[in-house]
């Protein structure tokens, strides 16, 4: 049994357009609760299913402060999120260069294959960059990432999708619900096709990735940003992200050799 929570507070200039992500993707078996208002009026949304069993939420809503309070329990695993062809997740895209750094992960890496290349990226990738927000800017990319030598979640995973892209090896981005990930929020984690299934793979190593609840699964964090609009300007107050797993004793280190699908 895992639960999750999210919730954000923000102003709204003007009538705007609202994509959110941040219910569990589809397969999951889920008891719900959504509030979504403006200035305490109750706002109509529509559900969606995108890519990979993502599940948008839509609505127009504004000018005013605009709030929403999610809360989910989940029983039980989601199916893996397998979708289309995995050769979409071979080609660069917005914020993942794999041509330059084909150079780099065939210098570094050109001699491993398979399980032996991922890992040997991941270790790579976790030895080279330091977790520290203050070095992420929004328009970062894997490039940017590595010159700073440090970011967030989202470099992480940008990092090693680009640089397993540059080895041949299909990956892609995945937004998750992370118990005992501190601090709580939003995170961000890879997956990479072997074998015929992702599995997922976290440089970040801040969280059990058998916990983790698969959000929203792109070619990048384009793809899968958790709040979107067009319309308007919007500034955000607040925001607050909680997961547990009632399976995960306190303590609980991910281990990094274990072959993990994202559920």
């Amino acid at each position: 049994m895992r639960t999750v929570h999210a919730e954000f507070a923000m102003d709204v200039d003007q009538e705007a357009d609202f994509v959110l992500l941040l219910l569990p993707s589809t397969g999951h078996q889920t008891d719900e609760t959504l509030a979504l208002a403006l200035d305490g009026e109750p706002v109509a949304s529509t559900e969606r299913e995108s890519r990979h069993g993502t599940r948008e939420l839509c609505f127009t809503a504004g000018p005013g402060r605009l709030t929403c309070t999610f809360d989910a329990t989940i029983e039980g695993s989601a199916p893996s999120a397998v979708g289309d062809d995995p050769t979409r997740y071979l080609a660069a895209s917005r914020y993942v260069e794999v041509e330059q750094l084909r150079d780099l992960a065939s210098e570094r890496f050109g001699r491993a294959e398979g399980w032996s290349a991922v890992d040997a990226v991941v270790r790579y990738v976790a030895r080279n960059l330091e977790y520290d927000m203050q070095r992420s800017e929004l328009d970062d990319g894997a490039v940017a990432t590595l010159r700073k030598a440090g970011g967030m979640c989202r470099d992480y995973a940008h990092v090693v999708i680009a640089l397993c892209r540059a080895l041949g090896i299909p990956a892609r981005y995945a937004s998750v619900y992370a118990p005992a990930l501190q601090p709580p929020d939003f995170h961000a984690v890879a997956e990479v096709h072997l074998d015929g299934e992702w599995w997922v793979v976290d440089a970040t190593h801040l969280a059990p990735r058998r916990s983790m609840v698969r959000i929203a699964t792109g070619v990048d964090a384009e793809e899968t940003a958790w709040a979107t609009n067009s319309r308007g300007w919007v500034t955000l107050e607040r925001i607050a992200v909680a997961a547990a797993d009632d399976a995960l004793a306190e303590g609980t280190i991910d281990d990094r050799q274990e072959r993990v699908r994202l559920a």
